[in-house]
């Protein structure tokens, strides 16, 4: 039985959605699963590199994607078209009745896939129903508050219109309760639910030597697509009220860059505050860990990637008490940081920070706890094989199969 792997992004460059994909894609390949990957054209070049062309299907701009993409208000159905084009092509190149067709990417409950009639499905792992802590609530975009009043309501219509996830014959939630709740509205039942972990750390990344923490180190080190939510800001604050002279390499870009770059001029803190912009991987992950602790303030986390890869370096993370960090890790293993109020977050941060500086034993007691979390739960290869114990019998590959691992799987 054939395995058709949809993810909208795959690609070790796109932050931690598009890496789950190629880490996911690649650990199939690997077990010898029989696996076809359909993804959007713009990780072509890398995923030629990475894998087999004939176990690539590539989704290419159409004239309404192109034009949505640049509309103001088209944006949210560009993954729409996306979903619907991949439909037509798994409907002309594969046979329903030997097809599992596992939907991964994006991670949203409530986004509609459109698979194609007669083909089993499998989704997730799901996670989001995840919105701002009510003391920065005035933050989150009017759309987002939004839509989270309409959450319910907007679940049991789209389950209507487009039953994708009630039909499916299984379907695995890493985002806890929130999520599951969510696709309950949907009409998902429990019994067809089961709790994973959200993504693995890439075996390369575990292979490193965990960080050590001794004498003074005053740098720190914050990643990701820079947006509202991710709480940039509040890092940038809390560096600006340090008592220890923290400072702070922020690695990625967004929209939010240009304000971010002002509250660093307004602050005065523009020899603390480095913008490293958008690096490869692995630059990031040595950035990361080199540093003392890495910061992690986000307002709407629904798990954390980059949380999980910086307790595999060994690397103290500081992260709210909120969304999917609050689960990752435990008060031995992370500073965590009660949400309660924009300059609570702040000097907490601050005062976080200012002890690892001070205190490098404290950031090894937490380097070395974080580090045995990560070992025992977030390897690839135990995440990957908890997802796709859920595949039907028929699609495992045979012993001589998994054996013969990625040759197996690329047979014309």
């Amino acid at each position: 039985m054939k395995i058709v792997l949809v993810s909208s992004n795959a690609s070790t460059n796109m932050g931690g959605e598009a890496i789950k994909a190629h880490q996911y894609f690649g650990y199939l390949l690997r077990q010898g699963f029989d696996a076809v990957l359909v993804t959007h054209a713009r990780g072509r070049d890398g995923l030629l590199r990475d894998f087999p062309a004939e176990r690539l299907v590539f989704v290419e701009d159409d004239a309404a994607q192109r034009m949505l993409w640049r509309s103001r208000i088209g944006g949210p159905l560009v993954s729409t078209c996306f979903h619907l084009l991949a439909a037509r092509l798994i409907r002309a190149r594969f046979d329903p009745a030997q097809t599992l067709v596992h939907y991964l990417c994006p991670v949203s409950p409530v986004e509609p896939r459109f698979p194609p009639q007669g083909f089993e499905t499998l989704m997730g792992p799901f996670t989001g129903n995840i919105h701002y802590p009510s003391a920065f609530a005035t933050r989150e975009a009017p759309r987002r508050r939004l839509g989270a009043r309409l959450h319910r309501s907007a679940q049991r219509l789209l389950s209507m219109v487009a039953p994708d996830k009630r039909r499916a014959s299984h379907v695995l939630v890493s985002g806890y309760d929130r999520t599951r709740e969510s696709l309950g509205w949907a009409g998902v039942p429990q019994s067809r639910m089961t709790d994973v972990v959200d993504s693995g750390v890439a075996e390369a990344i575990a292979a490193r030597p965990r960080a050590t923490h001794q004498g003074r180190i005053e740098t720190f080190a914050c990643s990701g697509r820079q947006v509202d939510h991710k709480g940039t800001d509040l890092a940038i604050r809390a560096i600006a009220v340090s008592h220890e002279g923290a400072r702070l390499n922020v690695y990625g870009d967004g929209p939010s860059r240009p304000a971010l770059e002002a509250l660093v001029h307004d602050l005065g803190v523009g020899d603390r505050v480095r913008f490293a912009g958008w690096l490869p991987h692995g630059e990031v992950l040595d950035g990361i860990a080199a540093a003392r602790g890495y910061l992690f303030p986000s307002l709407a986390e629904a798990n954390g990637i980059v949380m999980q890869e910086a307790m595999m370096l060994g690397v103290p993370v500081l992260a709210l008490r909120w969304g999917g960090p609050a689960m990752l890790a435990d008060d031995g293993s992370a500073i965590y940081i009660e949400p309660s109020s924009e300059t609570a977050v702040v000097e907490a941060l601050a005062a976080g920070m200012d002890r690892l500086i001070r205190e490098p034993h404290v950031a090894e007691a937490l380097s070395r706890r974080a580090r045995a979390i990560a070992e025992a739960r977030f390897g690839w290869d135990a995440v990957a094989a908890s997802w796709a114990a859920h595949y039907p019998s028929a699609a495992h590959p045979t012993r001589a199969e998994a054996r013969l691992g990625p040759n197996a799987a690329c047979r014309a």
